[in-house]
This record gives C-alpha cells, structure tokens and sequence, in this order.
C-alpha cells in the first residue's frame, strides 16, 4: 500500500497524455468550473430535499425534517471535515410503514441516491482534471449522501462483510474468529466474557488483571495491540493502548483520503475511479508506536538517541522508525500524537532513509504536522483547519498584530539546519502552520493538490528529485510575491469570518 513505484514522478509527468495532470499543469478556472457544476447539482438537491421536508413537516414527520438537516449542512471553506459512516448496510424500508411516510422516506432515499451517482460522476472529472484532493472531496460528501455506494466505500477503503461495512483487515480478523472490543480491542472469540469479568489472558493462561498488569510494567513485556495499520507497545494499559489504536485508525483513514495524491501514483487513482481496478486493498505493514508508563522513562529509553528529548512531549524517530509517547495524566498530548503521526506517514512511504527538507523547504515538513494537529474527533465528524486552533490564531497574530513575517522566497530556501537553528524558532514554527493552513484550504482549495505534489517531491527516493523540486510557486502558477499577498488576504478573511479582534500580546 505504501510502497512508491521509483518511476511514480515520471508517471505524474508523464500523464498529462491521458487526463490526470499534475496540479501545476490547470488553471484557477478549471477548478472554479468544477467547484460551479458541484454548487449547481447541490443547489437543485437542496431544492428537491427542501420540498421533501415540506411534506414531512405537512404530515408531522420530525425525523424527516432532522435528518434532511443533518445531510443538508453547509459546507465550511477554512476546514476539512468528514461524517462518520453507517457501519450498517441499509436495510429496506418496513413494511408496515404508513403511505405518507413511505413516501417521504422513497423519495429521500431517491434523491440521496440520484445526488450521490452525480457527485461521483463529477468527482472522476476532477480527478481527470489533475485534482485528486478535491475528488476525494466529492467522495467523502456522496458517500454521506449514500453510504451503500459500492465505489465511494471501495474507494475509502471499506469492504462488505455480510451486512456490515468494514476494512479488510477487519473482514480478514472476523473472518479467523476474532471480535472486536472498544475497550479491549481484537479478542478471540470466548474471550470477552472473562475479559469484562476482570481475567486476561497473558503467558499462556489466564491470570487476574492486577497480576497481568505487574508483568507488564516490564516494555519488554508490554502490551501489544494491532489494529488495521498500527502495532502499539505499551506499558501503562491495553485499554490505554486501544485508545491509541481507535484514534490513529481514524487519524489515518481522514490523512489518507486528504492525501490520497501523495499515497497513489495518477495511474492507479484513474483506475481506481474509472471502476477498471480490483478493490482497494490496504494491508502489509504495519506503523510502529511505543506508549510509556511515565515520562521518565521515556526520557531514559530515547535520550541517547536524541539528546533534546526532555523538551518533547512524542516523537517520530526515523531510525527505528517508531513514534515513541508517554501517559500524561494532565494532558493526553493528542496534537502531538497527530503531528507525530504525519511524520510517520510521509517518511514511511518509501522504505528507504532518507533526508528530508535538508537542502531547503523544510518549513512544509513541519508546517504540514503542525497543520494536522488540529485533526479532531467529536460526535462522529472529523475535521482539520479549523482556523481557531492555537497554531493558526498564532499566525495570524504574528503577522497582522506584531509584523512579524519572513517573505515566502526567503522562508521556503530554509533547509533543517537554518529553521532549526533560526533565533524566532517559535514563530517560524507558527508561520509554517499558517502557510501550510494556507496552501490546503485558500479559496476552496485552490493550492492544494499542488502542495500535495511538492511533498511528492520533497519525500521521493530520488535525490535529485528530492532536493530540487519544482517550488510552490511554479507548481501553483503564482508568483511569490502574489502567495504572500494572497497568505495575508487569507489571515483578513479568517480573522473577519471569527469575528477576531486583532492583539498584540508578545509570543
């Protein structure tokens, strides 16, 4: 699944012959016309769903009218958000239902239906268009309308397992026997019984939880909890752990679909969306996390490895290739395991080490997991962007309250050491969060599979790919100067649209 083909940025290039073109190949207007044609079929569903609530309303049907508002919500331009999916196929309507009620409900499911088989028609255009970000936009959005369409789940990487939609590692784990438990994860089945009576299973027999729990305080004994793509050792509680895996899972699924360009070379999307491909299949490695008891220990296990460890609270070391956290009782530090996660991911495309950012841009490496820190999870929506987040409010004050700004020529020839090492390390750190805000969600995400594509570049294989990548301003077709115009344009708007009052505290 992660594996990069070597010849993936041949293939970009070489693919603008058959559609997919890369983002630096289209125009703003391309784009905006795609962005119109999706407002106008919305435009005419929010109309058929509007006479649909009138009936339900006209025949005392407050369900109707609740869930015709929950599909209908406006869109929010300064994030990225997703609705959890039905875990449920749909079930045919009842039999005994009422004849108004029947009628609501077939026409609902009509129209969700009708609306859906158009955004994924609009959705392969865009990915034809060269903008893989947005059609996985479309996706996301008709797969809400209509949570049994077979592609949309294909796509996001479900599968049907009976009637239930769920991932392959799921189907395969259900498959053996195993059941899963939001409080202990993958059990074998007969297990759970005793597990919620307080017995576990460790060393080949049964034991009692206070018993399990003083061997494994050891981290050579720790626990060890796998779910879809991550393997989690831990040394404070399986429960803990499984929390951990719950929220990387869906950290994971969301970063995936958001970078779907950066995981899948154009050929493959093209297939994938033109139904000529098999369905998606993630499995193989696995990501590796270690969770400690207690600070100190953590300090202990990776000071030599990296001497400034007392300053972190997780870290993504590339040399064992884990992301290494501690329990917190104060804090559950979840940005940082969302930052730290970004890291993984994008270094862990290719199984090769590698620099990255050494030469310069480095700014987007860091920009990007500070981006992704604001990845939240509340009452089945996930989102990132929100432009509240302590990182992008700090942006905006830095650079319209305190003028503090390094122009965009000048921060992106940064290599690791310069950023590093630079004396406003801190608002350097909060620049690059704002930017990175900026080139995923200005003006509906115009940049963004532009800044997909430098990632691309700057964690190829390919050395020479890898240190001279096409900068952001060729890749979008915008001037330097213009991007540092348009950032400060995109800072007023945020600030106008938050109602903000512009401080001048110190940072």
């Amino acid at each position: 699944m992660h594996g990069r083909s070597r010849f993936l940025l041949m293939i970009i290039a070489a693919f603008c012959g058959v559609g997919a073109l890369p983002a630096q190949a289209q125009t703003a207007s391309t784009l905006t016309l795609l962005q119109k044609n999706h407002a106008e079929l919305r435009g005419e569903y929010v109309g058929q769903l509007q006479r649909i609530a009138a009936l339900c309303r006209e025949h005392s049907f407050p369900d109707g009218t609740a869930e015709i508002e929950r599909l209908l919500a406006p869109a929010d331009g300064q994030r990225i958000r997703a609705l959890s999916l039905p875990k449920n196929v749909e079930p045919e309507l009842p039999a005994d239902l009422s004849p108004d009620e029947r009628q609501w409900r077939t026409q609902l499911r009509y129209q969700r239906k009708e609306y859906a088989r158009k955004l994924y028609l609009l959705s392969r255009r865009a990915l034809h268009a060269g903008f893989p970000a947005y059609a996985f936009e479309l996706v996301r959005e008709l797969a809400v309308q209509d949570p049994d369409h077979a592609k949309a789940r294909e796509l996001l990487g479900y599968v049907q397992y009976k009637d239930e939609w769920v991932t392959p590692y799921a189907k395969k784990m259900l498959l053996a026997g195993a059941e899963w438990d939001d409080k202990f994860g993958w059990l074998p089945k007969g297990h759970l019984s005793r597990y919620q009576n307080d017995e576990r299973f460790a060393n080949r027999s049964w034991m009692s939880v206070a018993k399990e729990a003083t061997i494994r305080q050891d981290f050579a004994h720790a626990w060890e909890i796998n779910t879809d793509h991550y393997r989690i050792r831990t040394n404070y509680s399986l429960e803990r752990g499984v929390e951990l895996g719950r929220a990387l899972e869906e950290f994971y699924e969301f970063f995936h679909q958001t970078f779907a360009g950066f995981f899948n070379d154009p050929e493959q999307l093209k297939r994938l969306f033109d139904g000529t491909a098999p369905a998606v299949v993630r499995g193989g490695r696995q990501y590796y996390v270690n969770y400690y008891r207690t600070r100190e220990e953590y300090v202990e296990r990776l000071e030599r490895a990296f001497p400034q460890i007392r300053v972190t609270n997780g870290i993504y070391l590339t040399g064992d290739r884990t992301a290494h956290f501690y329990h917190d009782e104060t804090n559950d530090h979840e940005a940082t395991l969302f930052h730290e996660a970004t890291h993984q991911l994008f270094f862990e495309s290719n199984p090769q080490n590698r620099q990255i950012g050494d030469v310069a841009h480095f700014w987007i490496i860091e920009g990007i997991a500070c981006y992704m820190e604001s990845f939240r999870r509340e009452n089945g929506e996930f989102s990132v962007g929100d432009p509240r987040y302590i990182r992008f409010a700090g942006a905006r004050m830095n650079a319209l309250d305190q003028n503090y700004y390094v122009s965009f020529p000048e921060f992106d020839a940064m290599g690791m050491r310069e950023f590093q090492n630079a004396p406003m390390l801190v608002k350097n750190y909060t620049q690059a969060a704002g930017l990175a805000h900026f080139f995923m969600q200005y003006d509906s995400g115009r940049y963004r599979d532009a800044l997909v594509t430098h990632l691309v570049q700057l964690y190829s294989a390919n050395a020479r790919k890898r240190e001279a990548p096409q900068t952001l301003d060729q890749l979008t077709g915008t001037s330097s100067r213009d991007l540092d115009r348009e950032y400060h344009d995109w800072l007023r708007q945020c600030r106008e649209a938050l109602g903000e009052v512009p401080t001048t505290p110190a940072q």
